[in-house]
């Protein structure tokens, strides 16, 4: 049973008992009302009588009661009279009266004591009022009685109909009740209180957009307003939750990131001492070899392959020692639009698979930006030959540039360059790794240290880099770099976020 309904059965059973009382005490009061009512006209009959006899009869007394018993029949509501001699024998009664119940009544102790009784006696269903008189002589002495009965049909009647109207009454004030409380309950208590439990449903869930109704003026809307406040306050602390867990997460990364980076320079300096040297040598001897005379082609294409595979293990050794040691920029004012035409000629140059094309979109008027033009260079060289590879024959990469007034810290402005491809995208599973060093899904064919060393030269600028893709409508990378900040090594407030959407596909990157 909802509360609403509780309040309403305990308000009505409370009403109930009140109004069962004031029923019967009106009774009450309505039943002895009468009852004195009808005493007081018995007694005044009766006295009326007593007076006359005493007054009229002398000493015989008796000579008028055979009149009285037919005179007084005829009053209204009294049902005889019966007149009593010394003895207490009956010597005259009312024709009403014959073959009927009389009181069981003291007739001679009230002639002896001169005292009236009067009361109620049972004659079968019905009830009767009676009044017992003494009749005096002349010198005073007690000579006869009298009876006067009483018919209560108007008491009776009197009685029922009162009772009836404050029952009707009674009933008609309950229905009113149920049908106005309960309204009342479910419009000032109930609702407000479900609104309450949905609202603490929806704050359960994460939703504090939701507003209950302030406007009352009562106590509900006083803990409505309190509670809203309390939803503000919930928010609030939310999202400082979510800032300090993002930035918690952020330090962890970058955590991470330095321990992995410090790893791989201890790796890449033993590697280039351990095989560098060594290689470097037998690249010498190789060289030497090709350079002699009389060689058949045959052997000159095996040292050829040779020398080719040293300098690969070379260039991957150059790039590990590079993402190690995040060699610092050469900072000068430089046009970002300017570098990114530099990097479409240079892809323009190199072989492109047949029908892929490069497309330039560049906002005009960027402002300079202090960095390195050559590592920028290196970056977005990085990510446009990756792109091209993603998209195959058939497709686009577009480079485009964006002057973005402040960025989500607040501190803009930024230019935001864009890389993006038609290609199929990357797996949701991979996006999270696509800038961990040695990872890719090219095969033999990626060292993995493409995208790492183009996050580090971002994160020495400054900048951001982050990655967007969706199932079958390829990828995006956007980095955003700071114009005219003051650019060191040691800032590590800028670090890469990685957004991953549901339903991506992976192409081969490194």
């Amino acid at each position: 049973m909802s509360l609403g309904n509780k309040l309403t059965c305990y308000l009505l059973v409370g009403v109930l008992l009140i109004m069962g009382l004031d029923i019967y005490l009106s009774v009450e009061r309505t039943r002895e009302n009468l009852l004195t009512d009808l005493r007081s006209e018995v007694s005044t009959l009766s006295r009326t009588l007593q007076l006359a006899l005493d007054t009229a009869g002398g000493d015989a007394p008796e000579r008028y009661f055979d009149r009285l018993t037919i005179g007084i029949s005829g009053f209204e509501n009294v049902l005889g009279v019966a007149f009593y001699n010394r003895n207490g024998d009956i010597t005259s009664l009312s024709p009403s009266l014959q073959d009927r119940k009389l009181p069981d009544v003291d007739v001679r102790g009230v002639i002896d004591s001169r005292t009236p009784v009067e009361g109620l006696f049972n004659e079968g269903k019905a009830q009767r009022y009676y009044r017992v008189g003494p009749i005096a002589n002349s010198n005073g002495d007690g000579v006869a009685a009298f009876l006067v009965i009483e018919d209560l049909p108007l008491f009776t009647n009197e009685f029922r109909v009162r009772a009836y109207q404050t029952l009707l009454t009674t009933l008609g004030l309950m229905g009113v009740l149920m049908l106005i409380v309960p309204a009342m309950i479910r419009r000032g208590v109930t609702q407000p209180l479900n609104r309450f439990a949905q609202q603490i449903e929806l704050i359960g869930q994460g939703r504090f957009d939701q507003r209950l109704d302030a406007t009352r003026r009562d106590e509900i809307g006083r803990l409505a307003q309190a509670f809203d406040r309390m939803c503000v306050r919930l928010e609030s602390a939310q999202r400082r939750l979510l800032i300090e867990s993002e930035e918690k997460l952020r330090l962890e990364r970058t955590l991470r990131h330095s321990g992995k980076l410090t790893a791989l320079g201890q790796l890449a300096s033993r590697l280039a001492h351990e095989i560098g040297t060594p290689l470097n040598v037998i690249q010498g001897r190789a060289e030497q070899l090709l350079r002699q005379e009389g060689l058949v082609e045959k052997d000159r294409t095996f040292i050829r392959v040779i020398i080719s595979q040293i300098e690969r293990i070379s260039g991957f050794l150059r790039e590990l020692l590079t993402l190690a040691r995040r060699p610092e920029p050469l900072l000068r004012m430089v046009s970002v639009n300017d570098v990114v035409r530099r990097v479409r000629d240079v892809v323009g140059e190199q072989e492109q698979p047949t029908g892929a094309e490069v497309v330039l979109d560049l906002e005009e008027s960027l402002p300079g930006i202090q960095a390195d033009p050559d590592q920028l260079e290196q970056v977005l060289l990085n990510l446009t030959v990756n792109a091209l590879h993603a998209v195959g024959t058939v497709g686009s990469v577009t480079l485009k540039t964006q002057l973005v007034e402040s960025d989500v810290t607040g501190e803009g402005p930024m230019i935001d360059v864009f890389v993006s491809d038609t290609g199929p995208g990357i797996h949701p599973d991979d996006l999270p790794r696509v800038f961990e060093p040695f990872f890719t899904t090219k095969g033999s064919s990626g060292t993995g240290l493409g995208l790492a060393i183009s996050r580090e030269i971002v994160l020495n600028h400054q900048g951001e880099i982050r990655v967007e893709s969706e199932a079958g409508r390829g990828a995006r990378f956007i980095i955003s770099l700071p114009v005219q900040r003051e650019v060191g090594r040691g800032d590590e407030r800028s670090v890469t976020v990685i957004r991953a959407e549901e339903g991506l596909h992976a192409n081969g990157r490194s």
